[in-house]
């Protein structure tokens, strides 16, 4: 059966070779490796070979390097006429028009900001500028992560590869990113420990997104600036810091606990989440679920002392006992979780040198971790002095640590307790109209006697002037505040218009408003605005779309402006809504998006135990059944039958036969008999039948001769691959006969 799955992995891949389909951009294999350590400075280890790193979405590699067929190659001589530049640099600013990146000049591809239609082997989304780069909000393909449900590598196939394989082994994993290790649980690959591409996250010092390149697109910007950041965990705001961006208040994802959390923020809660388990009878492993671990696989039978007393890990952290009595194992107890110090993924922070913080993090253990470097460490202690001679020798200043462990003003200078200042030095006040009077500082360090007010203004701050104009009328100037008169204003009384006249003018969103010059020749004031528009241009409103937020359903976004007319203009297409489609049975999400997953449990169920087989009725029976898998949790289906063993005679043997037919395409079922239910327990078959894909499976089994083959026989149906709780097998089972 495994054979068949690399027989038919050789043959896609043939048939991807002949159509020169998906290998055209793939990067040239180097040798082979282990770790990016046995590769050149400018290669990566991916699958085992050293290569050259993948071009990012919009094409941007790391520095040295240039984008072609898909790969960040060396530039230089052989790169041709698209090598980046070389100039040598330090941040955006030393390159006129282009970026920075690692000490050479790049031209930027884009205005910050600019947005642009883009797609990716996973699908198609929107590409904005930042740091001079298009960054698209669609995922790049990655290595295939066994055990998250997510389709990685983005090839049509969710978790492809991590099927068949026996609980407890490991092997090791590889991800664009290094190597890990991942463990067998429940027939399934899971829990690679390498770390996964994620957005480039600016200030941690990390080449996040795998691409050669730390805090790429992080530098260039002015001091106390605020953007918009993106983690997996949601949206938030970075600040520029001494020309780079750093400190996103999003949430960033950390390693996947059992703490029934998102921890790594894929949108799964545990997964992959997988650690051992043992008692008396063995060992096993666990999987996380909800945030409890279960379904421990190590055997729950063996033989024991009177008295012995078994434990085995339980709950989160806690530990649960059973005792020996009658040489048989009895129930387990409650699960003691008393010892647990604090919840997995848990973050506690504490002050360390000059107002720093560090924190650690509550292992899968419940036990606290080594606390992380200090960061954000002041450099004074709150209280602390430091006391220096003034400029020019004339006495001290003093300043003093603030609560937030930095510096404070320095004080004024003293010279025996009276403040003094440094000879030459001048000091000066506003006086008078908007003048100035200067004091210097003599050679024995005192300040002298104020000067004369000098550089006076023509007035006095809000002073009014008034003249004669037009005959009998006035106009009026005041003075301003730098003690200076203003223009002289309007003459009162002089006419302003010709009555009766009316003049309009532009108002609110698109509207008009009128006045009118009234009999004294004076301007009425302005009516209300009228006419206007519904908005003002430019303005913009969103609304949700789309068909349903339950289920895998998603509602979206549309968006419309206002014209320059104030009118709305047409809403524009719904974006990143998922709406309903055709329902998947048995695999525990909602397509449809009718408010339930959708199964169909057929009439046998449950039976998904050695001891909670379906009986067939009568001894020896000759029955058929059309039975199904109904969810993915279904891996297993066991049916029982008793028989009688009748006539036992060399050549003519009693035979059971059972056949399993019309297996569903798609899926691969395997068939087992067992003499009786302990024999199942312990995965003693009689006969078994395990052909390939969706082909038959018969089972043909002869009595033993001088042994008395009576008893309840069970059969098991097991589910090796595929899933789909519409479709049903065929099972005949003809008992000893």
């Amino acid at each position: 059966m495994r054979g068949m799955q690399v027989m038919s992995r050789t043959l896609l891949c043939l048939l991807a070779l002949l159509t020169v389909v998906a290998c055209a951009n793939a990067p040239k294999a180097g040798p082979t490796c282990t770790s990016r350590d046995d590769c050149a400075p400018t290669q990566v280890c991916f699958e085992s070979q050293c290569v050259a790193p993948r071009c990012g979405p919009a094409g941007e590699c790391p520095a040295g390097a240039a984008c072609v067929g898909g790969s960040c190659l060396p530039s230089g001589a052989d790169a041709g006429p698209d090598a980046p530049p070389t100039g040598r640099c330090r941040m955006d600013t030393d390159c006129p028009g282009g970026r920075c990146v690692d000490g050479s000049c790049f031209e930027s591809q884009c205005e910050e900001g600019a947005e642009q239609p883009c797609t990716t082997a996973c699908g198609d989304g929107t590409a904005r500028c930042r740091g001079g780069v298009f960054r698209c909000s669609v995922r790049t393909e990655s290595a295939e992560v066994c055990g998250d449900t997510v389709d990685n590598d983005c090839n049509g196939l969710v978790d492809d590869g991590c099927f068949g394989c026996d609980d407890g082994q490991e092997r090791r994993c590889q991800t664009e990113c290094g190597e890990g290790i991942e463990r067998c649980s429940e027939g399934q690959w899971r829990g690679c420990t390498a770390e996964r591409v994620r957005p480039e996250l600016c200030g941690n010092g990390a080449d996040d997104d795998c691409n050669g390149e730390v805090d790429d697109g992080c530098s260039g910007c002015a001091e106390g600036d605020v953007r918009d950041c993106q983690t997996e965990c949601g949206s938030g705001l970075e600040t520029c810091t001494a020309g780079r961006w750093a400190d996103c208040s999003a949430r960033a994802p950390t390693a996947e606990t059992c703490n029934g959390e998102d921890d790594d923020c894929d949108g799964q809660a545990d997964d992959e989440a997988v650690r051992d388990c043992r008692n008396a009878c063995g060992a096993g492993v666990e999987t996380c679920t909800a945030g409890v671990w279960e379904r421990c696989t190590a055997p729950e039978t063996c033989a024991c002392n009177d008295g012995q007393v078994d434990e085995q890990a339980c709950g989160t952290c806690g530990v649960r006992s059973r005792t020996c009595t009658g040489e048989t194992w009895g129930a387990w107890s409650a699960c003691d979780e008393s010892q647990r110090v604090c919840a997995p993924g848990q973050l506690e922070e504490a002050r360390c040198d000059l107002c720093g913080v560090q924190r650690r993090t509550c292992t899968a253990e419940c036990t606290w971790g080594e606390y992380q470097a200090c960061v954000g460490a002041g450099e004074c202690a709150p209280g602390e002095k430091q006391v220096e001679a003034c400029p020019g020798g004339c006495g001290q200043r003093e300043r003093v640590c603030l609560e937030a462990c930095g510096w404070g003003e320095w004080s004024p200078c003293t010279v025996d307790g009276v403040e003094g200042c440094a000879p030459g030095e001048t000091r000066s006040e506003d006086c008078g109209r908007c003048g100035q009077r200067v004091q210097t500082c003599e050679p024995n360090c005192q300040w002298s006697a104020m000067g004369l007010c000098e550089a006076e203004g023509e007035c006095t701050p809000g002073e009014a002037d008034t003249q004669v104009c037009q005959g009998d009328g006035t106009e009026t100037r005041t003075c301003g505040e730098a003690c200076a008169f203003g223009p002289f204003g309007a003459c009162e009384l002089a006419p302003e218009c010709v009555a009766g006249r009316t003049e309009s003018r532009a108002c609110g969103q698109c509207g008009t408003q009128t006045r009118t010059c009234l009999p004294n020749a004076r301007w009425g004031n302005f009516d209300a605005c009228g006419d206007e528009g519904v908005c003002a241009p430019g303005d913009s409103e969103s609304r949700n779309c789309g068909a349903s937020d339950v289920g895998e359903c998603v509602r979206g976004l549309q968006t419309r402006t206002c014209s320059g007319q104030c009118a709305w203009n047409a809403w524009d297409a719904c974006r990143g809504n998922v709406d309903p489609r055709a329902e998947v049975c048995g695999d525990a999400l909602d397509q449809d998006c009718d408010g339930q997953a959708d199964r169909d449990p057929d009439g046998y169920e449950p039976n998904d135990s050695c001891d909670r087989c379906t009986v067939i009725q009568g001894t020896d029976p000759n029955a058929f059944l059309d039975a199904t898998h109904d969810a993915v949790a279904d891996r297993e289906d066991f049916y029982c039958f008793d028989a009688s063993d009748g006539f036992s005679v060399p050549g003519f043997q009693e035979h059971v036969r059972v056949n399993l037919e019309n297996v569903p395409n798609g899926m691969d079922l395997d068939l087992f008999l067992y003499f009786n239910v302990a024999d199942c327990r312990a995965e003693r078959p009689l006969a078994s039948s395990t052909a390939g894909g969706s082909a038959d499976e018969s089972i043909d089994w002869t009595e033993r001769l001088n042994v008395d083959d009576g008893g309840r026989y069970v059969v098991r149906v097991k589910r090796f691959t595929g899933n789909d709780c519409n479709r049903s097998y065929r099972l005949t089972i003809n008992g000893l006969n």
